[in-house]
This record gives structure tokens, sequence and C-alpha cells, in this order.
């Protein structure tokens, strides 16, 4: 099977000590739809952050890509080097 590209919207709320943590993360088909619904997340207040992130899968062997933000919104947590 050929790798497949998954764009994720993954919000942030307020965890522990007033950290970040992360809420379920939600699938969407596009990129634009990502960044829409993630400013949507934003200007309901219910969320301190969101990402918007594509990563490619290929479920058969396992491999996925590194994640490339297409957006942030907010506060969102840098990614480990």
């Amino acid at each position: 099977m050929a790798s497949t590209t998954h764009i994720i919207v993954q919000p942030y709320v307020s965890g522990a000590k007033g950290g970040l943590k992360p809420a379920p993360p939600i699938a969407v088909k596009t990129a634009d739809a990502g960044r829409v619904r993630a400013q949507r997340m934003m200007d309901g207040g219910r969320v301190l952050g969101v990402a918007v992130v594509q990563t490619e899968v290929d479920e058969d062997a396992g491999d996925y890509s590194e994640p490339v933000f297409l957006a942030r919104f907010g506060s969102v947590p840098e990614m480990a080097a």
C-alpha cells in the first residue's frame, strides 16, 4: 500500500500546574479545513492553542514521516528535536 497523507488538528487545553495538555486530536481531509477548524476552536475560547499537523503514513510498513506543522494558533508546545 502506498503512503497516505494524514492531517490532524491537535488542540491543547490547560493541564496540571498551568501547563498545556493535549486534547483528543481531530482528523480532517484538507489543510484548509484544518486551519478553519483550528481558528474556530481558538475563537470559541475553550482551548489555549491548536496545531495543524500533516504526516505521511505507510501503515503496511509501519512508516511515519516527521510531522510538518501547517499552522499554529495560541500556545502550542515546541516539538523536541
